[in-house]
């Protein structure tokens, strides 16, 4: 058993129990049902229920070579954390993510969710460490992940890490050249709200190098054209792909912020009651409550 296997054996042992079971089915057309809890290039690890209740599940290990393919469970797990990624639970994204890794690159695993959710929560933190290794693992994922769709998520989690670095010129052009893709108008509403966001990183460094930007013209002109640009970019997903909830109130959010830099409170304060009427069950909802309490005059 190599390193791989015994990391992930101690995180299926830190985690909570997961119930639903997995079915590995072999080439000669027989099953076996049980959880994959770890695996090396070589086996994976089967943990089969035992069939007298208080007594320990059984062990066994299956050769790779022999397994036709496996059909993964749901992951109680990744369904909980999914719902509340909050900085708080980083360390159990983190077991869950060691729970997973071997099988990024094998089909139908639950894997790179896992590690995408990790790479999420590590984006929350103002650690610049975190930020690197959420840079990281969202390459990895990018390269290893057996589904093009997790692959293309990892894309948009990296350019995000990179934003949060301070990588902005980095990250704006990636995302520029993936905005001139037509085949997905989703990753199209994703690229447009991480344009938006380096728009409004641009903004902020600019305002903060240029305290009396309002006496130079260029930077003046600049700030304009960030702020047009932040704009338009935030809130096309509400104007054009209003049913796409999770982006268009994401979209208004950033606007929100936009609003915020360039100093219109009035306006920030409208798309914040936009998400709260419109958008009430995003995650988006409850910081826009908290922005409308806090500017209440």
């Amino acid at each position: 058993m190599n390193k791989i296997t015994l990391a992930i054996g101690w995180a299926a042992a830190t985690l909570p129990a997961v119930t639903a079971q997995d079915t590995v089915e072999y080439l000669d057309g027989n099953t076996r049902r049980g959880r994959i809890v770890g695996a090396d290039e070589r086996v994976f690890q089967l943990s089969i229920p035992a069939p007298i209740p208080g007594q320990q599940p059984a062990m066994i290990t299956i050769i790779r070579s022999s397994v036709d393919k496996i059909l993964f469970g749901p992951d109680p797990d990744i369904e909980t954390l999914s719902k509340d990624p909050v900085l708080a639970r980083l360390a159990f994204a983190r077991l869950l993510w060691r729970r997973q890794e071997p099988f990024l690159a094998v089909p139908e695993s639950h894997a790179a969710k896992a590690g995408m959710l990790y790479g999420e929560i590590l984006l929350l933190s103002s650690d610049p460490a975190r930020q690197t290794e959420a840079l990281n693992l969202f390459e990895r994922i990018e390269k290893e992940a057996w589904d093009p769709t997790d692959r293309e998520t990892a894309t948009r989690g990296r350019l995000k890490a990179l934003l949060r670095l301070g990588r902005v010129d980095e990250a704006s052009a990636e995302a520029q050249a993936l905005a001139g893709r037509d085949d997905d108008p989703g990753l199209l509403l994703e690229t447009k709200l991480l344009l938006a966001q380096t728009r409004i990183a641009a903004l902020r460094e600019l305002l903060d190098d240029n305290p009396r930007w309002s006496e130079d013209p260029p930077v003046r002109s600049q700030r304009k054209q960030l702020l047009d640009d932040a704009l338009d970019l935030s809130l096309h997903p509400f104007l054009f792909h209003g049913t796409a909830h999770e982006q268009a109130a994401q979209g208004l959010w950033l606007a929100h912020e936009a609003y915020l830099l360039a100093g219109d409170t009035a306006a920030a304060r409208e798309v914040a009651s936009d998400i709260v009427s419109i958008y009430p069950e995003t995650r988006y909802a409850g910081p826009a409550r908290e922005a409308l309490l806090e500017s209440k005059p």
